[in-house]
């Protein structure tokens, strides 16, 4: 397998190798971009998918008053909504957090694609449940978890995802982000969100360095969100 897309695809519908090569031939032209840096922008002619092949990235809103709403964050593997199913106009802007690198499948290839390899659309299908799961994981963090929790089960489940394809799964995890990144993602303040590390720093589950945060202890932290990953884990049907 060539690169994280296809893992991600195998991962939910067991590919063949002709699939796989249809795959590579789809997502050949790699474009890359340095950290906080605009991938797409809100209100473009999106035309097609974009998809993370390395490095961290997010999805956010910009409301009336200036202020940002992250809605996703991406890993290696992602692809970024179904708008590229109508070809409409993008309700969101996406950024590298991390220096990544990406590649754009266009509407009518993408099309193609899915009208000749059912199996291939099948696993776009999955990857498009799973999303609503994380999603709806997403809106019941920031309605009903109290603060710290609400930091620690965001940051679960970005490791969670992050280290998904490692196995052993390791200890820790560097995570790329800013406090202004997990207030913006969280819908708490940062000066919220300094109060909430310091907890977190206390119990000895992450540390902080500049423009990242290391999770130390990525099992100690879950427990302490409560954090499942049931909703993110795929079942693979076999070819």
């Amino acid at each position: 397998m060539s690169n994280a897309f296809i893992r991600r695809l195998d991962s939910v519908e067991r590919l063949t190798k002709v699939e796989r090569q249809a795959i590579a031939e789809a997502t050949k032209n790699v474009q890359k971009v340095g950290a906080r840096r605009a991938i797409l922008r809100e209100g473009d002619r999106n035309g097609g998918a974009h998809i993370i092949l390395s490095g961290l990235a997010c999805r956010y809103r910009i409301l009336e008053d200036g202020s940002r709403q992250i809605t996703d964050f991406l890993v290696p593997g992602d692809l970024c909504g179904c708008d590229y199913i109508a070809g409409a106009d993008t309700g969101y802007s996406l950024a590298a957090l991390s220096p990544c690198s990406f590649t754009h499948i266009d509407h009518q290839s993408l099309t193609v694609l899915m009208d000749r390899h059912p199996r291939i659309a099948r696993a776009l299908w999955s990857l498009a449940l799973i999303n609503e799961g994380v999603l709806r994981e997403w809106l019941a963090n920031v309605g009903r978890r109290p603060a710290v929790r609400r930091v620690a089960y965001l940051m679960s489940e970005l490791c969670f995802r992050l280290l998904a394809s490692e196995s052993p799964r390791p200890s820790s995890c560097a995570l790329p982000l800013t406090q202004i990144d997990l207030a913006d993602a969280t819908a708490l303040s940062p000066v919220h969100i300094n109060r909430v590390l310091g907890r977190l720093r206390e119990k000895r589950f992450v540390s902080l360095q500049r423009r990242s945060i290391i999770v130390k202890d990525t099992e100690g932290l879950m427990s302490f969100a409560e954090f499942s990953g049931n909703y993110i884990q795929p079942r693979a049907h076999d070819a």
